[in-house]
């Protein structure tokens, strides 16, 4: 007896870009929902299954990872300009329909922006999952530079005592290292360019880990900025999540791509 509930789901498939094989997994009917993950560039199972499934019943989902990070080939690449560019070269190369929604978590919120500023043919709705923040933050820059220097270095350390996830460590390492460089990318080109007329959503975290009320103040104002960017753009809170919103409340997600794809 076969199970009508039961989804089956293609395995992953390699894609020829420029120069490299980008690992990409598409599953699902009707418009295309490209989800961009976080700062370990490994966006294939990176997600949660509760959620892909969810968005698979309304949408095509595509989920890949970026050049050599997970399975696809390659060395990563030194800018948000290079992986939104990437990105774009995957998804024609995909028989899927255009233009789509992009969805980015995290880290993954830079590579979308800059995707969307790009090509924005291409985009048809943005939804940013707790996207990590562009504007200038308080506190010492020191700190900060400090911060981003010591924490790579701390994960190749783990990485040499790990038996199961070392490589994903030391890939994490190299896009930690160059987060201030892709930051300071970003809000420059938002500075020269700007976002489709798109119904665009920002699900922020209701749940945040003790921070500064500047700090807190500080993510809250980048969040709405980002909102601002369209004029069909909307914050919605995610009341019980963490930054794991994929996890903690994946109906969130698959809410504020219902309301981009106009449902």
């Amino acid at each position: 007896m076969v199970d009508k509930g039961f989804e089956a789901v293609e395995p992953p498939r390699m894609i020829e870009v420029g120069e490299h094989l980008l690992r990409v997994q598409v599953r699902g009917t009707g418009p295309t929902v490209v989800l961009d993950c976080g700062g370990s560039g490994a966006g294939i199972g990176s997600w949660g299954g509760e959620l892909e499934a969810a968005l698979a019943e309304r949408a095509t989902v595509v989920t890949y990872d970026r050049a050599g990070v997970g399975g696809s080939s390659g060395t990563q690449a030194s800018s948000v300009t290079e992986m939104a560019d990437s990105l774009h070269r995957l998804v024609a190369a995909l028989d899927v329909e255009r233009p789509a929604v992009f969805v980015g978590w995290s880290y993954g919120g830079l590579v979308t922006q800059m995707y969307a500023m790009r090509h924005p043919a291409d985009v048809a709705g943005l939804v940013f999952v707790d996207p990590t923040a562009t504007q200038e933050p308080p506190g010492s820059p020191v700190f900060r530079r400090v911060s981003f220097a010591l924490t790579p270095h701390l994960l190749r350390m783990s990485a040499l005592f790990a038996r199961r996830n070392a490589r994903s460590l030391r890939e994490l390492a190299v896009t930690l290292q160059g987060m201030p460089g892709a930051i300071q990318e970003v809000a420059a080109t938002r500075k020269q360019a700007r976002f489709p007329e798109v119904p665009l959503r920002v699900v922020t975290a209701g749940k945040r880990p003790r921070m500064p009320a500047a700090q807190l103040e500080h993510l809250e104002a980048d969040h709405l900025a980002l909102a601002q960017q369209s004029p069909d753009g909307q914050i919605l809170v995610a009341q019980h999540a963490g930054h794991q919103i994929p996890f903690d409340q994946p109906t969130a997600i698959v809410e504020a791509v219902d309301a981009v794809l106009g449902r």
